[in-house]
């Protein structure tokens, strides 16, 4: 599907000349300069650029941490800001570069602790955590505490106390960044699965250009700071191995790697 027009989906997040600035007594840093997109339902986009660009700006515009100051962030065509503040429940996940999981706690009382701070305990979502869980090897774990598991094992967890408010579009900051090199290759295709089998509108910001192709139906590149969109790239690979890693081995991967890294290196950076 063309995600660059595609008039017969409604977006879920809509950016038109989204601008951000930082100001401090020393004078204002620009950020984000007059950015736009558009991420439709069930897309698995990343974003690249360049350091220091202004990506987890963004993210945090788009969890509505931050509120815009000019331009539209919309979802579902009403106001970012405004929504998020007014929900019930989060309708938008954010799953950082760290687990943050509680050492006191247990797995169990880990994932579930967006349904106890909701007042969401209820048999249905606790039997949807359960499981999640089991579907994901951590059921045996569930009395365990976070130091007992393997740094993947931990992520996988925080995923699932993301998923447990089942969000309609999901964040993530650089979630592999904290892994060795081996983890990270097996804990991205885990959940870049579970993310496809739920499916789930995602948003991935990554410095690994290998991890954006093999991941992400669409890839935007950012200019460097002030960001603004440079590029957008549609992702197609022929493979039957239809998984993060085995997409890795795709005729067409090379390609895709080249363009992105000419379109970073013309940024002076990457990152």
């Amino acid at each position: 599907m063309d995600y660059f027009t595609c008039p017969e989906k409604k977006p879920v997040l809509s950016l038109e000349n989204v601008s951000y600035s930082y100001h401090t007594l020393s004078g204002e840093t620009k950020a984000l300069d007059h950015l736009s997109f558009q991420i439709y339902p069930g897309e698995f986009v990343a974003i690249v650029g360049p350091s220091g660009c202004g990506k987890s700006t963004l993210l945090n515009l788009l969890a509505g941490l931050l509120k815009n100051q000019s331009g539209e962030l919309l979802f579902h065509h009403e106001d970012l800001y405004k929504t998020v503040h007014q929900a019930k429940i989060p309708r938008i996940g954010y799953m950082l570069q760290h687990d943050h999981l509680f050492g006191w706690r247990t797995i169990w009382e880990n994932v579930t602790l967006g349904l106890e701070l909701n007042d969401m305990m209820t048999p249905a979502n606790l039997e949807n955590v359960s499981a999640l869980l089991e579907k994901y090897g951590l059921d045996e774990f569930r009395n365990k505490k976070p130091s007992q598991l393997s740094g993947g094992m931990r992520q996988r967890a925080a995923l699932i106390r993301t998923l447990s408010l089942n969000p309609e579009v999901l964040l993530l900051d650089e979630p592999f960044s904290a892994l060795d090199y081996q983890t990270r290759l097996l804990v991205s295709s885990d959940i870049g699965k579970i993310i496809r089998e739920n499916k789930i509108t995602a948003l991935l910001v990554t410095h690994n250009l290998s991890e954006a192709i093999s991941l992400a139906d669409r890839i935007l590149v950012l200019t460097r700071r002030p960001a603004s969109l440079k590029s957008q790239m549609e992702i197609s690979l022929t493979i039957t191995d239809a998984s993060p890693l085995g997409y890795r081995s795709a005729p067409e991967f090379s390609e895709y790697f080249n363009e992105l890294w000419e379109d970073l290196w013309d940024e002076k950076g990457i990152g």
